[in-house]
């Protein structure tokens, strides 16, 4: 895998994305560590298929229409089932994404998939924040509530792992990611 963001640059990036990160963290009551511990371990899986998949997505010439994207690696469609998850509980909207729609968003509508992966493609900024929304619905999802505050360590590794993964089982990638997690808590 030839990697496109070293671990140097990865931290680069997070250090001057701190106030985005800080906002967010209040806006949404997920602990800055944990958002950081999300884009450090998908910052630093980007690599050149990466970049492959999102000049496909971007030609819009072969079948495929979606594909991680930005330093949150969100897919549109993940991306539209987070923003539906967190206007249906009440805590963000359609406004962030700064699309004129007069109708909700629908993750099965090319067209809508399309609009949301190019904006998140190119604002990096609302690209964290739905990183963030989908970590709340990875939350509700894998424990039944949204409460940084109250997620046990076993919690915590699900939520991680499913950012990441649809499974129901921590995976090495929601251990490494609570490393991480602990690591930036303790900064």
């Amino acid at each position: 895998m030839l990697r496109l963001i070293s671990d140097k640059r990865t931290e680069i990036i997070l250090r001057q994305k701190e106030p985005v990160i800080a906002a967010l963290s209040a806006k949404y009551s997920v602990p800055a560590a944990f958002i950081k511990a999300i884009l450090y371990m998908e910052m630093t899986r980007i690599d050149i298929m990466d970049t492959v998949a999102d000049a496909v997505v971007l030609s819009n010439l072969f079948s495929k229409k979606d594909s991680s994207t930005g330093y949150a690696q969100i897919f549109g469609r993940v991306a539209l089932n987070a923003v539906n998850s967190a206007l249906d509980h009440g805590i963000s909207d359609f406004l962030y994404i700064k699309l004129d729609t007069a109708h909700r968003l629908d993750p099965d509508n090319p067209a809508d998939v399309r609009a949301v992966w190019k904006y998140l493609r190119r604002n990096i900024n609302a690209n964290i924040e739905a990183g963030v929304l989908n970590m709340l619905s990875a939350a509700e999802e894998m424990t039944g509530r949204i409460d940084f505050s109250s997620y046990s360590e076993e919690e915590l590794k699900l939520i991680l792992t499913r950012y990441n993964a649809n499974t129901r089982k921590i995976t090495k990638y929601g251990e490494e990611a609570y490393s991480h997690y602990l690591r930036y808590l303790n900064k």
